[in-house]
């Protein structure tokens, strides 16, 4: 129980506002010169190359996983694993593309979020905002384990499994032209799959942190409004009822813009990562299944968590607005007879009945039946793959 209690007293958050979680965040962002949500981003030459060099890298790493995968078309494992490397490249290709396009947008979701202090407004506010910062620290610590535990994983395997003396390479990936199967060249492409296997790792954590502030800020404002409705028709004077309905009123509307800028940010940097998760899937358990002892256990086990808490954290904020709205009606609104405030009434519930959520480029938005829907579609690929083999 002891460390049980360590590791609970470092997850649990000490201040209601996000900016510890952020900075974290910000740490992974700033070292792969990700750091889109400052002003000095791209500004002098400096940090121009700091974004600029990983990202030409990424470039040079597809183009480098294309020659290997067909120099070793005839090897299944060689390019089971460089399709792999390439999808991973891709994804982060995509995502630094699509976050960079939207940095403006998404700075300013972020500054609302760390610059909120309605928590001041009582303790009830304060508790709400401790319990979401407290699952955002959650989300940072699963989120770095699963990266840094599949990096490690995929560029470990050759030594756990014995096979250096084979030269067998993590991943598909060598330097084009020249034969990795000799010394120093199997040094060098090993050292250079472990920087990017880092790089990579590193990249996806910061770029996911936004993600978890933005879904836990959201919800957190939610549960709140979800409090004050169910205050209404207490035996509180009228002026006092009517403040608390106009408040009710503001914060809804304001959270709801807040979500549909989010799902207007990740509406196509979430539809590439939905399809890049499923073909991940879907290569690694017909790798597993083809060959029993492999690297690919990592990739699947990090790709299904990824998706899934991605859309348990869609499926909360729909969770929570259900519960907003199901408050609306169970409230004792009935106790209030002035027609202006009836009215409010009635403009807060058809306000509830919208459609909340963060979109997949417009198919559909992240929840548990996405998460089915996903699982579904990797595993009908797989059998399709199994299929052209026979």
């Amino acid at each position: 129980m002891g460390l049980v209690s360590k590791i609970s007293n470092i997850i649990s958050a000490k201040t209601p506002n996000f900016h510890g979680t952020y900075a974290v965040f910000h740490i992974f962002m700033v070292i792969c010169g990700l750091e889109f949500f400052d002003d000095d981003f791209m500004v002098g030459v400096f940090n121009s190359v700091r974004f600029l060099g990983p990202l030409g890298s990424i470039l040079v790493a597809i183009w480098t996983c294309e020659i290997h995968m067909r120099r070793y078309i005839d090897d299944v494992d060689s390019t089971i694993l460089s399709l792999s490397a390439l999808i991973s490249a891709g994804e982060i290709l995509l995502k630094i593309m699509g976050m960079a396009l939207k940095r403006k947008k998404g700075a300013q979701l972020i500054a609302k979020a760390l610059n909120d202090r309605s928590y001041d407004d009582g303790p009830m506010e304060r508790a709400s905002f401790l319990k979401y910062h407290t699952m955002c620290r959650k989300l940072l610590c699963v989120t770095i384990f699963s990266y840094l535990f599949t990096a490690l994983m995929i560029v470990s395997y050759p030594a756990i499994a014995g096979k250096l003396d084979e030269y067998m390479l993590p991943v598909g990936y060598s330097i084009p032209y020249i034969s990795h199967k000799q010394q120093p060249w199997y040094t060098i492409n090993y050292s250079i799959i472990i920087f990017h296997a880092a790089y990579l790792a590193l990249a996806f954590i910061g770029l996911d942190g936004p993600f978890y502030i933005y879904l836990c800020y959201s919800t957190c404002k939610l549960e709140i409004i979800k409090n004050y409705v169910d205050q209404i028709g207490e035996p509180n004077n009228i002026e006092d009822q009517r403040k608390l309905i106009q408040k009710i009123v503001g914060i809804h509307a304001d959270v709801l813009t807040y979500l549909k800028e989010c799902s207007d940010f990740y509406h196509d940097i979430y539809l590439a990562q939905v399809f890049c998760s499923i073909a991940h899937i879907c290569l690694s358990l017909f790798h597993i299944q083809l060959k029993f002892k492999n690297s690919s256990y990592g990739m699947l086990a990090t790709n299904v968590v990824k998706m899934w808490i991605f859309c348990y954290c869609g499926e909360l904020v729909v969770t929570k607005s259900d519960e907003v709205s199901k408050a609306m009606y169970d409230n004792r609104w009935y106790t209030l007879w002035h027609k202006q405030d009836l009215k409010a009434i009635q403009f807060m519930l058809a306000n509830a009945q919208t459609t909340v959520g963060f979109s997949i480029g417009g198919f559909g938005i992240l929840s548990y039946a996405t998460f089915t829907v996903i699982m579904k579609t990797a595993y009908s690929c797989n059998a399709f793959l199994h299929n052209m083999m026979k």
